[in-house]
């Protein structure tokens, strides 16, 4: 009795152990971003909490160093994958698309914000939880790569993540998109 207690504790242990390796979440507040030469991240990068198995990622980014910079690309472990999105009016309705790229021009500023530039995860693993902080891996067209965590939250009111601390608030509308996506 006593030896199968041991080995069912052992067991439940290397459980927990191999799922918290697993984990895609950071559990205490991480570096924000491991930014490349003369980019810097503003305010906190978040991830809407919405149901389903699909959201959108958000955040600012200046660029003052002397180079141009490309996002071509991101990945996420919360997702089977990471879209580079925008919303546009198309024939007089808000539709969202993917781009091919996100420019940051040397002085300028990239915001990624509801209703505009995104990042789209689609194919969530699992549903999402408010405060998580999650692992986002930012590839340029140069190949080389940034990583920045984004939090976790149910909209933008609950963290100041846009210049000037201006605040859209919560969309509760849905948008038309061709893909059938809800506006995130």
């Amino acid at each position: 009795m006593k030896r199968s207690k041991r080995i069912l504790g052992g067991l439940l242990l290397s459980g927990l152990l191999a799922s918290a390796v697993a984990a895609p979440v950071v559990a205490d507040e991480p570096q924000i971003c491991d930014c490349r030469e003369g980019l810097e991240m503003e305010g906190t990068p978040w991830i809407r909490l919405m149901p389903g198995d699909m959201t959108g990622g958000y955040f600012v980014l200046h660029n003052h160093g002397e180079r141009d910079y490309r996002i071509v690309a991101a990945d996420a472990p919360i997702s089977e994958g990471v879209e580079l999105h925008e919303h546009a009016h198309v024939d007089g309705v808000m539709r969202m698309r993917q781009v091919d790229a996100l420019e940051i021009p040397a002085g300028e500023s990239l915001v990624l914000e509801p209703g505009g530039l995104h990042l789209m995860f689609i194919g969530l693993h699992e549903p999402l939880t408010a405060g998580d902080w999650i692992p986002v891996i930012l590839e340029f067209d140069d190949g080389g790569t940034m990583e920045i965590h984004a939090r976790v939250q149910r909209g933008e009111g609950a963290h100041d993540s846009r210049p000037g601390g201006q605040m859209m608030g919560d969309d509760a509308t849905r948008m038309d998109t061709e893909g059938g996506h809800p506006e995130h």
